[in-house]
Order: structure tokens, then C-alpha cells, then sequence
């Protein structure tokens, strides 16, 4: 895991020298933000003319990780705006909204980028944020997609404790995309005097990539794991599979007696698992088999894969702490 140093000598793509591994904060107001190389390129500009001109008009530093240094999961690269207020930070969302409306135009529909219709960005959220994103009961996120219409989910975190990030995924239009992030920016900003923030704002865990994919990292497992096999497929699967608007189901057979480490006290486990990914979960009983549930999972391809997983978790931590609690024989 990488999390770069301040200050990169040698000039960068953007010809200011801001390669920004992660250059430690020197302003209090930060956000982050994923960027494939398309929207990168237009991000950056000839010569670094657009990224300049960003800088000046919002009165924010930015700067991005080296071409190849990608967020761990994804090909994207990491853009860290950093402003001297919250307001200064929504203008940088909207013009990197502009610049990715921009490119679909030009260049048209893509998989990382989305279509004139529904837009694709993605961002970095503190997992200390995360809770109020979402909301009591997912009451805030479901106000927001609700409200602006768009589809968000929110990743699993990447490392550990309050600083850990997780990805924040939207589609939707220019308006919404600009709503959810400005929602995410003032949850953020809130946290900005917690003892971890600075160590978030300063950093942020990339990899480096090879031939477009990303190396072995410790978080990911090994190199010839099957979170590598799992990232190529996906990769490799076209928009109508992974957009098909019917949806996917997975179900898979549970013991009883895990049933309510699953689903959490009140319901809880399953209520986080739908909101961070956008399904739906039930868990229905058999006919016939008074030892065993239906756990029912749907979604588009890949929000359902990731439920699978999440849920997946819950098994094996309610499986252990079963085995840990059973009293031993006599």
C-alpha cells in the first residue's frame, strides 16, 4: 500500500509538479475523487491548462496521482481537491461534472464514464463519513436518490479505522451527480477537526498497475488470487450484462441457527448491506426443511455480487461466533 510523499520532485503531466501521492494537507477543506485516464486527460488539459484554470477559478489545490498509481479495485487514479472552504470544494465537483459531461459528448458512452442519460463518478469518502451518508435507517441516502433520481452505492473500506476509504459510486444526471457530491463534501467537512482526518487528507492507499491491471497488493490478496480472476471478469463483461435493467438473483441455502447473526440485531446487518449496495435481501424459509433458510439476493450483476460477499462475511463472523459460544461436551 502506498500512500505517497509531499512535495514530488520533476514535473508532472500537469506541469506544476503536483504528482500528489497524497501531499499532506495544507488547506482544511478536502475531497477526493476516482478518475479513469479519459477523464483524467480532461481534467489535466493541454499542457495542464484545464487543471490550471480549475485551480485559479476555485481557489483549490489539486493534484493527481501518477499515471499508474491507481486506487486499489479500480483503474482510477485519485484527484485530491483541497480549499479553504466547503463552497470552493463544490465548485471543483462541478467542474470535474463539467469535464466528464464534456467527454462523454466527445468521445461517448463508456463503461467508466456512463452516457448523456446517466453519468458515472465515482469518489473517496473517510469511512468515518460513511455513517452519516447513509443515514439512520439509510434514511439519508434513500432522501438522496429519491430526490435526484441517481443510483448510488458505497464500497467496502480500504484499510482500517475512521480513515479507511471507501468508494462513494454514482450515476445519475449532471445535477444529481453534483448533489450527491456536495451531500458527501458537507459530511466530510464535519470530521475535519477529528485527530484521524489529517492522516486521510494527506494520503491515500494506491497500487501500481501493469498492462492496465492492477499488481498484487496485501489488500487484495495475492496476485494468482481469485479477487484477481473476480477483477477480470467483471472488467471484461459488456454494459448489457452489467446494466441489464431486469436485474440478477442470488439465493443460497443458511442454517437456522445463523439466521440472526445475518441479519443483525433489528434487522441491522442486512439493512447496511442493502443500502451500501443498492439491493434487496430477504431470507425466507423452506418448505419442508425446518433446519434451513432461503437467502435471497437482487440487484444489477454486480451490486448482487458485492451483497453476496458482504453477506457472505456475516456467515463466516456469525458461523465463528456460534462455534466460539457453544458450551463443550461432557
Amino acid at each position: 500500500m502506498k500512500g505517497g510523499n509531499a512535495g514530488s520532485k520533476g514535473k508532472s503531466e500537469d506541469g506544476q509538479g503536483a504528482k500528489t501521492k497524497g501531499s499532506p494537507s495544507t488547506l482544511p477543506y478536502v475531497m477526493k475523487y476516482l478518475a479513469g485516464d479519459a477523464l483524467a486527460a480532461a481534467i489535466i488539459g493541454k499542457g495542464g491548462s484545464t487543471i490550471a484554470e480549475i485551480r485559479s477559478s476555485c481557489n483549490a489545490k489539486l493534484g493527481l496521482t501518477d499515471k499508474g498509481e491507481i486506487f486499489p479495485g479500480t483503474e482510477c487514479r485519485v484527484l485530491t481537491a483541497q480549499a479553504n472552504s466547503e463552497a470552493d470544494l463544490n465548485q471543483v465537483s462541478a467542474q470535474v461534472v463539467d469535464k466528464l459531461v464534456e467527454l462523454v459528448k466527445s468521445v461517448g458512452a463508456s463503461e467508466a464514464c456512463g452516457n448523456d442519460g446517466e453519468l458515472k463518478l465515482r469518489a473517496l469518502v473517510p469511512r468515518g463519513a460513511v455513517g452519516s451518508i447513509i443515514g439512520k435507517g439509510g434514511g439519508v441516502i434513500k432522501e438522496l436518490r429519491e430526490s435526484t433520481g441517481a443510483k448510488i452505492s458505497i464500497g467496502e473500506p480500504v484499510g482500517s479505522g475512521q480513515n479507511a476509504e471507501q468508494i462513494i459510486s454514482i450515476s445519475g444526471s449532471a445535477e444529481a451527480l453534483r448533489t450527491v457530491l456536495a451531500e458527501a463534501n458537507r459530511q466530510i467537512q464535519l470530521l475535519a477537526n477529528e485527530p484521524w482526518f489529517s492522516t486521510w487528507s494527506s494520503s491515500s492507499s494506491t497500487m501500481k498497475a501493469s498492462n492496465g491491471m492492477a499488481l498484487a497488493n496485501p489488500l487484495l490478496g495475492g496476485q494468482n488470487s481469485g479477487i484477481t480472476t473476480m477483477m477480470q471478469v467483471a472488467q471484461g463483461m459488456p454494459n448489457y450484462v452489467m446494466e441489464d435493467s431486469r436485474g440478477f438473483a442470488l439465493s443460497c441455502v443458511v442454517p437456522n441457527r445463523l439466521v440472526g447473526g445475518l441479519i443483525g440485531r433489528g434487522g441491522a446487518g442486512t439493512k447496511e448491506v442493502q443500502m451500501l449496495t443498492g439491493t434487496k435481501i430477504g431470507i425466507r424459509e423452506i418448505p419442508d426443511d425446518p433446519d434451513n433458510r432461503s437467502l435471497n439476493i437482487a440487484g444489477p450483476l454486480a451490486n448482487t455480487c458485492a451483497a453476496y460477499m458482504l453477506m457472505m462475511k456475516r456467515y463466516l463472523d456469525s458461523e465463528a461466533a456460534s462455534s466460539s459460544t457453544a458450551k463443550p461436551a461432557r
